[in-house]
């Protein structure tokens, strides 16, 4: 969408960003829904002078009307929710199937996000895709000589951060059955018009959306997903402009109960463990250890406020520890 009032007698809303990352696409997505005036802008924020003083430099970077820049996608959700109260939110109404929106919102993006680290840098095949893909956005002054040698390094240095990120061998097989349970969880509620929580989008839909899009590109994942959940591929096709949906909050179905149960065995534990220090966990008979990162240490504190804020029987209900 474009225009000239990303709010009343403003400015549009300028979203920095690529297409190859799942964050900027979910921002974007969003932008899309809440049909918020906004120009898009195909840059790689690190390599683009004018957003070189951003701190942290992270993808995307999203300008509001007021002329600041801000990154980190969860928190600009949470921005738009209190600057436009449209009718259009991406929260639903009641505050347990809030929570589990924010929830699936933040496995998402700290979990589901390493799956699509594991696929997209664990086989040469994939490596080779991302990388000119990555670089392809980041430079697009370069020809075609030029965009090879400067992926060589970039998918190095990725080869080289999956131990840091916890994607290790023995972990393989974790991941793998994470990106299986995400998609057979989908498989069974997402059609056309069909969403997490209704038949509107919510946060949930939009993170999972953001990561499914770059793990329905890349070579391995790609495959896995149109075998594996055709109905899911279709819909995240879909979820890249839903700004002609209209539709209602309704009681979550069978997706909702699955990946719930999925926070409870896989992505609770873990940031429990990363709440505490390094991570060295068993996780559905995985072994996963990766350093302590401050960042998942914050989004268990935030999801643990929320959790608290909730009426004793949801969270009993809901069956966090």
């Amino acid at each position: 969408m474009t225009g000239t009032d990303g709010e009343p007698g403003g400015r549009p809303y300028i979203l920095y960003g690529v297409e190859a990352s799942p964050y900027t696409v979910k921002l974007r997505a969003a932008l899309r829904y809440r049909r918020l005036p906004c120009r898009w802008v195909c840059r790689f924020v690190q390599m683009y002078e004018p957003l070189a003083h951003v701190r942290p430099q992270l993808t995307p970077v999203l300008k509001f009307p007021n002329g600041e820049l801000r990154t980190d996608s969860t928190p600009i959700l949470e921005e738009l929710e209190g600057r436009h109260e449209d009718g259009r939110s991406l929260l639903p109404e009641r505050s347990r199937d809030r929570f589990l929106a924010w929830l699936i919102e933040d496995m998402a993006d700290e979990w589901l996000s390493k799956c699509l680290f594991h696929y997209r840098f664990g086989a040469s095949e994939d490596a080779d895709f991302a990388a000119l893909w990555v670089m392809d956005d980041a430079r697009s002054d370069l020809d075609a000589g030029e965009l090879a040698a400067a992926a060589r390094p970039f998918r190095e240095r990725q080869v080289e951060r999956m131990g840091f990120l916890g994607c290790t061998p023995e972990a393989a097989p974790l991941f793998e059955a994470s990106y299986l349970r995400i998609l057979d969880a989908l498989e069974t509620t997402v059609a056309n018009g069909r969403f997490l929580f209704g038949t509107r989008p919510s946060v949930a839909d939009l993170a999972l959306f953001g990561q499914l899009k770059t793990l329905g590109i890349d070579p391995t994942p790609m495959a896995v997903m149109r075998a594996r959940a055709p109905r899911t591929d279709a819909w995240v096709r879909r979820a890249d402009d839903l700004s002609g949906v209209d539709g209602e909050w309704e009681e979550p179905g069978p997706a909702v109960a699955a990946l719930l149960e999925m926070a409870r065995e896989v992505y609770w534990p873990f940031l429990k463990a990363n709440a505490a220090g390094d991570v060295d966990v068993m996780l559905t008979g995985c072994r996963f250890r990766q350093p302590h990162f401050r960042y998942q240490a914050k989004c268990y504190d935030r999801l643990v406020k929320l959790h608290a804020a909730l009426e004793p029987g949801v969270r009993e209900e809901i069956g966090l520890e």
